[in-house]
């Protein structure tokens, strides 16, 4: 079968540049007893979300369904440290709230559970929906926090699931070089997504609530940010991976989800 091809070096080089990132300090000076209590249980779901990832790195190397599979399995390996250094912000951000580490929990034990199941390349789009989940969540939890180190990292979360999000479109991209399977990804894609809306919406109500978050305008930037995400696969749309990567993406969701 003939793929699309894809520069996974240039994937290589941009993870590993960011692995040199130092770790903040746990910030003990803020005060964020007027941060819902909610928050904390919330941020620790999906801090036990962002732990795992290990098996894809190991099947992709095994994988004939993609070009340089061992450069491409590298370049998961980076992806899955940046998601463990993600588990580990979000680790200090329960702390600060007063809130405690989960050792398991029901969405996340789903997740984890059809990417066990699934193949390579079902199991990238199930990460691709969790980058969709995580944008979201995380922007509009940010926007609803005082300027902190807690609204600082959630920020810089939301920045680096921006180019997840790109990286596994690239993936799925190569795989979709006809036109049945690209109706097939939209149809698919369409059902993960609003399964996963109903889901985390449901174990995250009360955080929701608390915050003020709006079930209609966070469900609208849900679906938003899943069209584009859908158009990055397909084709239509270019990935903006770069310096005017954030200010572009703002625009996109905010006119899509006018057009909501």
């Amino acid at each position: 079968m003939a793929r699309n091809s894809t520069n996974w070096n240039r994937w290589f080089a941009f993870f590993d540049e960011r692995a040199k990132r130092p770790m903040p300090r746990l910030d003990t000076t803020t005060d964020y007893s007027a941060v819902p209590a909610s928050l904390a249980r919330s941020l620790a779901v999906f801090q036990l979300g962002e732990s795992g990832g290990g098996t894809v790195v190991a099947q992709a190397r095994q994988s004939r369904h993609v070009d340089e599979p061992a450069i491409y399995a590298d370049c998961l390996e980076r992806f899955v440290a940046e998601e463990h250094r993600h588990a580990d912000l979000l680790a200090m951000c329960v702390r600060m709230l007063g809130g405690d580490l989960l050792r398991r929990n029901w969405t996340a034990g789903l997740f984890v559970f059809g990417r066990r199941l699934m193949g390579l390349r079902l199991k990238v789009l199930v990460l691709l929906a969790a980058e969709v989940v995580g944008i979201c969540y995380y922007m509009a939890i940010a926007a609803k926090l005082p300027p902190s180190p807690l609204r600082q990292w959630l920020s810089q979360i939301v920045d680096d699931e921006r180019a997840h999000l790109e990286f596994h479109s690239a993936f799925l991209r190569s795989q979709i070089t006809s036109p049945w399977r690209r109706r097939l990804f939209v149809v698919v894609w369409r059902l993960v997504m609003t399964a996963a809306g109903v889901v985390v919406m449901l174990d995250h109500r009360r955080t929701i609530r608390d915050l003020g978050l709006g079930r209609l305008l966070l469900w609208d930037r849900w679906m938003a940010i899943a069209d584009l995400a859908e158009k990055l696969v397909v084709g239509t749309a270019s990935p903006r991976v770069g310096p005017e990567a954030n200010s572009a993406w703002g625009r996109d969701v905010d006119s899509a989800v006018a057009g909501h």
